[in-house]
């Protein structure tokens, strides 16, 4: 929206997006495309559908094509949540630092190119692998080697590309009692062999 929008409008939209991250993601969200450069996101039904499923249910598994837009339209729904919720805190592992970086710095693209209004809470820690703001909210990035997220209280979990992980048996033992207290987790993954934790979920 760039229309200039009254203080009433504004208290309006922000409400609005708060109660519907669909609605946020397809009005104010901006993605980097490839070759457009940056553009509004505009989710397709099937993306839809999985925010609906994110919201509805605590353990999500999703069996995904590549370049389906999966990961970005989740990085919407960690934007909405940690931006319109106190005190949210959000991991994303991968097998490789890097991957789990990727969807932090979408998250951050995302937050960087919401009008100025509707960054309600303000950014307070910012690095290669954490946005943190000032309403207690956070998203991290980590590597599914050693003690990944042992330590943290989570309200999600991001697991990304969890059929090719590693020892994700155990990886799931040890980090699972930190969203067990009512904590979320969305697995992500290509089809990757039969057999392993991914594929028997």
């Amino acid at each position: 929206m760039s229309v200039q929008l009254t203080k009433k409008e504004v208290v309006k939209e922000i409400i609005r997006c708060g109660k519907d991250p669909i609605y946020f993601i397809n009005n104010f969200v901006k993605i980097s495309h490839p070759v457009q450069g940056l553009i509004s996101f505009k989710l397709y039904p099937f993306q839809e559908s999985c925010i609906k499923q994110f919201q509805d249910y605590r353990f999500n598994i999703v069996l995904k094509a590549r370049q389906m837009g999966l990961s970005t339209a989740t990085a919407g729904f960690i934007l909405w949540m940690v931006l319109f919720h106190r005190e949210k805190t959000v991991l994303s592992v991968a097998t490789q630092l890097n991957v789990a970086v990727g969807m932090v710095k979408k998250v951050k693209l995302m937050y960087n190119n919401l009008p100025d209004w509707m960054k309600i809470a303000k950014v307070k820690n910012d690095n290669k692998s954490t946005l943190e703001l000032n309403n207690g909210s956070w998203v991290k990035a980590a590597s599914t080697t050693g003690d990944s997220g042992r330590s943290e209280a989570l309200s999600l979990l991001i697991v990304d590309e969890a059929g090719i992980i590693q020892g994700m048996d155990e990886m799931w033992a040890g980090i699972y009692p930190t969203i067990a207290t009512g904590g979320r987790c969305i697995a992500v993954s290509t089809p990757k062999g039969v057999g392993n934790w991914f594929h028997k979920t």
